[in-house]
């Protein structure tokens, strides 16, 4: 989420939304013996639950957003859990199939597509609608920030400016904003007069460092996290980009079950495999 980095080209989709049909195969069963896994619970006291790529917050502003976020209506008093099932066999087993937020108990018997989640910075989240309104994307919460390098000249560069190791390479934590800037305004110099090949992240403790940190840091790469009084998650979608659909399932009686996100898709299997010759 690094403060510095310039903004990528987005390019949305509009959503589709259709009638309610027999359930697809992947919405009733997975093939292999994949599990069913927890990755956390919502909240959403406004009722409406936003689905969304976090990592456009930066780069469009809120109105421009809106018609990117799929909106789903939700119950208001409980939390909602959040389970996630991996494909289980094949090349791509440990990728999620779907992610799904948990409404009812009933089995799936229809389905309708709710819109479609363009992800550019592989992962998705989960949050109160209202609640977007008090997110803070990039500015530190408690003015300090950590700074992290890595790639091949890394070593050298850490040598040159006296930077630690870390789990991902080199940097600091909990600097104030302003030393960590300064460190890595030193970073990109020394990196520009040697022409190293380095990348670097800036990362101000805000909203979304806390909860991709949380996400780093889970088996399931989700994080939770409290936000204008709702609780939101984020999640890798295991599958890098691309544009995932979006359904609401319901049981006989087309009472809601679950709205689900299908990550395994025909296009989600291409695109890895084009980066995992």
């Amino acid at each position: 989420m690094g403060g510095k980095a310039g903004a990528k080209k987005v390019v949305k989709k509009p959503v589709k939304r259709g009638a309610a049909k027999a359930a697809p195969r992947s919405a009733l069963k997975v093939p292999g013996t994949a599990k069913l896994e927890k990755l956390g619970e919502v909240t959403a006291p406004s009722g409406k639950l936003a689905i969304f790529d976090v990592g456009l917050f930066p780069y469009l502003p809120r109105a421009t957003l809106e018609p990117a976020l799929v909106i789903a209506a939700v119950p208001v008093k409980k939390a909602l859990p959040v389970f996630g099932r991996r494909v289980g066999v094949g090349r791509f087993a440990k990728c999620w199939d779907h992610v799904a937020v948990r409404l009812s108990a009933e089995p799936v018997a229809h389905t309708k597509k709710l819109g479609e989640a363009g992800v550019d910075f592989a992962r998705l989240m989960l949050i109160d609608h209202t609640a977007l309104d008090a997110w803070v994307h990039e500015d530190s919460l408690d003015g300090k920030a950590d700074l992290m390098f890595w790639g091949r000249d890394a070593a050298l560069a850490a040598r040159r400016i006296t930077a630690p190791a870390t789990v991902e390479g080199y940097g600091w934590t909990n600097l104030t904003v302003a030393a960590a800037t300064a460190k890595w305004d030193q970073l990109e110099r020394v990196k520009a007069e040697n022409h190293w090949l380095l990348a670097s992240d800036l990362r101000p403790h805000s909203h979304h460092f806390h909860v991709l940190a949380a996400a780093r840091a889970s088996n399931q790469g989700a994080g939770a996290i409290s936000v204008g009084g709702a609780e939101a998650l984020l999640f890798f979608t295991s599958w890098g980009d691309g544009v995932f659909p979006i359904f609401l399932d319901s049981d006989a009686d087309d009472r809601p079950v679950q709205i689900r996100i299908q990550l395994a898709t025909d296009d989600s299997n291409a695109a890895m495999r084009a980066v995992n010759l």
